[in-house]
């Protein structure tokens, strides 16, 4: 038989008579209908609604520049991702998730899933502060006496967002659970030298970790120990020598004697002792095959009539429940190909569109999408004439899904893309639309108005303009305009789609 190698600490036995009490470790929800849970989470859709992002006035960031601080935003796609690493567990499968920022109080993209669960998180701005507390020292001498007190300052670092949190079943399906609750990490400093944006970058997996650490705990299970019997038969040396090396962690060889054993006689213990190891390596459905032939075997037998078999039953019924109540979804929203067109131009850049059009193919492909490579696209767009984005709006959809053989096109429209340098004034901004359209549906099933604005004011005319002119200068050499504001554009683009776990 295959040896089995097993993890330390995953059990403990204590001898009693003619049998040994094991803990079998089991992973349960905090919740009071385990069963709908699991089955809930065996092909889910995980959909963050976050608040609109806030609005990059000059004021708010004059301020900024005048304090030498930046404002911390959170990176909410960065937790989207986090949470959904957590839920992919062999037993579970995380269908996509999304994050959105509409008005829409449920992600209306979810029914393209048909998944058997939604966890839905509705989460609040980030909150940061560094605050002083005062504290009272006491100092002491070489015989510990008290020698004096004294009055100090703590700085406490703080990160937080609050979260309204609800899982159902399926799209638009009863609500198992919901709960809310605000998430922190902080930190006692001697001193506030660390700028509090700087101190949440350092920390910002702390405060993800906290979060999706009560998820985990909530919805995939904590640890629960299950006292199990393991026997052997009185006056029986094999019987001991089984239970012996079990004991012992030698669960391969004991399975082995114990099988063999079952094949001669089939006595109950052996069919209770070969449950209790099939469970201990998780293959449960093996445990209740055996431990219903214990049950059945050991009729009136008064040792065997200690073991509580609802209970026991009970458990293995949860742990079987996920695989026969699994959905895989509906139809796979990635599995067709697209191709991103030429962006339409409504701006004097020359680069700028081509730029923004090759990023949001990384960051499409990124988040899980299949895509024709753009110089094939190109390149059958021209056999039939058609070179530029702004020649694409006359022709018909389907027609230009049947030239490039995909399922899906994505259209972009770039209205302003530009940089405004006036002495300690400093505005670089992108605007634009992109659209997805799907030849299933026959019509554009998503679009995005999207924007990009970053404003700099340095203290001094010769501080702003010189480098913002040399950067500028070298960026279009490069033919890179803009390269971190365009990166930004598409990642926002990306971010809006649902993304599928574990590519990036």
């Amino acid at each position: 038989m295959k040896k089995i190698a097993w993890l330390p600490l995953l059990f403990m036995l204590a001898g009693c008579g003619n049998f040994y009490s094991v803990k079998v470790p089991y992973y349960l929800p905090e919740s009071d209908n385990i069963i709908k849970t699991q089955a809930a989470l065996s092909s889910l859709y995980i959909a963050i609604k976050a608040p609109p992002e806030p609005d990059e006035s000059l004021m708010d960031n004059i301020a900024g520049g005048l304090m030498n601080g930046q404002r911390a935003q959170l990176d909410t796609n960065e937790l989207a991702e986090k949470i959904a690493l957590v839920f992919s567990k062999p037993n579970n499968k995380v269908l996509a998730y999304r994050v959105f920022r509409t008005k829409e109080e449920s992600d209306p993209y979810i029914r393209y899933f048909d998944p058997s669960g939604v966890l839905e998180l509705k989460i609040s701005d980030l909150a940061i502060s560094a605050k002083v507390e005062v504290r009272k020292g006491v100092y002491f001498d070489a015989i510990k006496n008290v020698w004096a007190t004294a009055d100090r300052g703590v700085w406490i670092y703080s990160a937080s967002i609050g979260a309204n949190i609800r899982l159902s079943e399926g799209a638009g399906g009863k609500v198992l659970d919901k709960f809310s609750d605000t998430f922190t990490w902080t930190e006692e400093r001697p001193d506030n030298y660390k700028i509090v944006a700087d101190w949440y970058a350092e920390n910002k997996e702390n405060l993800f970790g906290a979060l999706t650490a009560k998820l985990a705990k909530r919805y995939l299970g904590r640890p629960v120990f299950r006292a199990r019997r393991l026997f052997r038969k009185k006056g029986d040396p094999e019987s001991g020598r089984a239970a012996d090396l079990a004991e012992s962690g030698k669960w391969g060889e004991a399975e082995a004697l114990w099988s063999g054993r079952l094949r001669k006689k089939k006595d109950w213990r052996d069919f209770m002792d070969l449950a209790v190891a099939a469970e201990m390596r998780k293959d449960y459905a093996s445990a209740r095959s055996y431990y219903l032939g214990a049950r059945e075997s050991s009729a009136g037998d008064k040792e065997a009539g200690q073991a509580d078999w609802g209970a026991i039953l009970g458990d293995l019924d949860i742990m079987l429940s996920t695989g026969s109540a699994a959905r895989s979804g509906g139809n796979d929203w990635f599995a067709g190909t697209a191709a991103i067109l030429p962006f339409t131009d409504e701006t004097t850049s020359i680069d700028g569109p081509p730029l923004i059009r090759a990023l949001l193919q990384e960051s499409l492909k990124a988040a899980g999408y299949r895509l024709q490579p753009s110089e094939e696209t190109d390149k059958l767009l021209l056999s039939h004439g058609l070179t530029q984005g702004g020649q694409l709006g006359a022709a018909d959809q389907a027609e230009i899904c049947g030239w490039l053989g995909v399922d899906r096109l994505f259209y972009g429209d770039i209205n302003e893309f530009g940089e405004v340098i006036a002495g300690v004034y400093n505005r670089r901004m992108i605007k634009g639309r992109i659209m997805l359209w799907d030849l299933k549906a026959g019509s554009f099933i998503w679009a995005l108005d999207a924007q990009v604005i970053k404003f700099n004011t340095p203290k001094s005319f010769l501080a702003g303009m010189v480098p913002r002119l040399t950067k500028s200068l070298v960026e279009r050499l490069k033919n890179n305009p803009m390269a971190y504001e365009a990166s930004v554009f598409s990642a926002k683009a990306a971010e809006a789609l649902p993304e599928r776990p574990g590519i990036k």
